[in-house]
């Protein structure tokens, strides 16, 4: 039996924020499979659905990792409660941009977690439907020097190289390279991305979601042993799992521990006239605005119809 419950009184729709549906995605049909869970709170629950064996999970936070996490120990069996203030991917899980690199953490201290993470978004797309549920598809990456055009200039001027260039691409380019190809780039819608997985752990699996603001972690003999929320709702556990993101450090328990704060960054997202034309190529840009400084936009197109740009030349973030 799948439950969604509230620490409060809301109404279904407003679990999942709505989000401008596509012609060229399937609808993520969520508040539909809401109702259909809700409606089977009226239905007995047998042994093979809640057995004595479960342990108790809760996962505090609605983002990717705390989906994930929902995801992965419902499917394994355990019984698991998810706590989001808000709603689901309603922060920069659903807001970033959704690439996905094989092997750009090569030689570093992630490169197995990167090459495991890559892998696995190509396996759950398989299960999950991917291309038509949350847009995932290969790329191919280039990274390319772009020299904003003077007043004297023709707007639409490139330099040699340009057959590595996408057609939609205009302005005075240089030096495009490949880094990238279809088969170690890839994207994802991370909204869709993130309410598809939560969507099956919710009707496949069981997990409990719960609109609620955290507010205490109880420990009882060394261990927690249930959650307070806002309101005064306890929820009882055998093990809890905090994903807050940069709220992590705003939770006192965690606070006198380990600092943990976000990086702010700024993206866009454009509609271009003819969606159709704009081909699956993420851009890595090296921008010269005319006496500016230097900037390093990111753009990634989406089957989704529009295009998705943020500038990460303040400092670099999670995609």
């Amino acid at each position: 039996m799948a439950v969604i419950s509230s620490a409060s009184p809301l109404s279904i729709a407003s679990l999942f924020r709505p989000i401008r549906k596509y012609p060229t995605l399937a609808d993520l049909v969520i508040t539909a499979t809401s109702i259909r869970c809700l409606s089977s709170l009226s239905q007995p629950m047998d042994d093979r659905q809640q057995p004595e064996s479960k342990k108790r999970v809760v996962v505090c936070g609605g983002g990717i990792i705390g989906v994930c996490t929902a995801y992965f120990l419902a499917k394994k069996g355990e019984a698991v409660t998810l706590v989001e203030k808000s709603s689901v991917a309603c922060a920069a899980s659903g807001k970033a941009g959704g690439f996905l690199a094989l092997d750009w953490c090569d030689g570093g201290p992630v490169e197995s977690l990167a090459r495991a993470s890559f892998n696995l978004h190509r396996s759950l797309s398989e299960e999950l439907n991917g291309p038509d549920s949350y847009g995932y598809r290969p790329l191919t990456t280039l990274s390319i020097t772009v020299t904003e055009s003077g007043p004297s200039s023709p707007s639409g001027s490139k330099s040699s190289g340009d057959s590595m260039i996408p057609s939609w691409v205009d302005g005075a380019t240089r030096g495009p390279r490949t880094i990238g190809t279809t088969q170690t780039t890839a994207q994802v819608h991370p909204q869709l991305f993130t309410r598809t997985l939560l969507n099956t752990a919710v009707e496949k699996y069981g997990v409990e979601v719960v609109i609620g603001k955290l507010e205490q972690l109880r420990v009882e003999e060394g261990r927690v042993g249930s959650v307070v929320l806002e309101g005064g709702r306890v929820i009882e556990s055998d093990s809890v799992v905090l994903s807050l993101g940069p709220w992590t450090g705003k939770f006192e328990m965690l606070a006198s521990m380990f600092r943990v704060s976000g990086l702010k960054a700024h993206s866009i997202v454009l509609e271009p006239k003819d969606p159709g034309a704009i081909t699956p190529h993420a851009l890595f840009l090296s921008f010269h605005p005319q006496g500016g400084k230097a900037m390093d936009p990111e753009v990634y197109p989406r089957p989704t119809g529009n295009v998705y740009m943020w500038d990460v030349s303040g400092g670099r973030g999670a995609r």
